[in-house]
């Protein structure tokens, strides 16, 4: 429920009386568990993140080339970074960039997701280095592919079209040769 609400309006634009109608909870009993809306939408994003990091880990640990496991992580994100159900973007990409950053916790969270999400990359480049060309830096390559995934789900806003998402997947993953 809190999280549709923030997704939808931005945390800095919510306010607890839209989630407690959104929830049908109560504010003290709002207030009892989480303690204010920040900590609540601390708890909300950090869950959010790990989600998207369980799922990470499980796609790139998958036996077999790390191009086509980062082909397959990368293409899991098309539904959510274009057409009618991209629209909403990445929770953590419109919590950067609405000015919650200011808050330092929230900043926090965010750049721990960014940096985990960015260490299992270059583990798994950095694992099957010996697939890749002479001069293939799997560091350059995992920061690459992060830019390019925030890129997309900054993008989602736009609804583009899936196709075109595909495409760009298709020249990151030229860099994986």
């Amino acid at each position: 429920f809190a999280r549709q609400v923030f997704w939808q309006k931005g945390f800095q634009a919510t306010s607890l009386d839209e989630i407690t109608a959104a929830s049908g909870i109560a504010k003290p009993s709002l207030y009892a568990a989480f303690g204010d809306k920040h900590a609540l939408f601390l708890r909300v994003l950090d869950r959010y993140h790990d989600g998207i990091l369980g799922w990470a880990e499980r796609v790139l640990a998958q036996p077999g080339p790390a191009r086509e496991a980062i082909r397959q992580w990368l293409t899991g994100f098309i539904p959510y970074c274009s057409g009618e159900k991209g629209q909403r973007g990445c929770l953590s990409i419109n919590s950067a960039t609405d000015g919650s950053l200011d808050q330092a916790a929230l900043r926090k969270s965010i750049e721990r997701y960014n940096r985990r999400l960015e260490e299992l990359l270059r583990t798994r480049l950095r694992a099957d280095r010996a697939q890749f060309k002479k001069g293939f830096d799997p560091d350059v390559t995992a920061h690459t592919v992060m830019v390019v995934h925030a890129g997309l789900m900054a993008l989602a806003h736009q609804t583009p079209d899936s196709k075109q998402v595909k495409a760009v997947i298709d020249q990151v993953l030229g860099l994986l040769a």
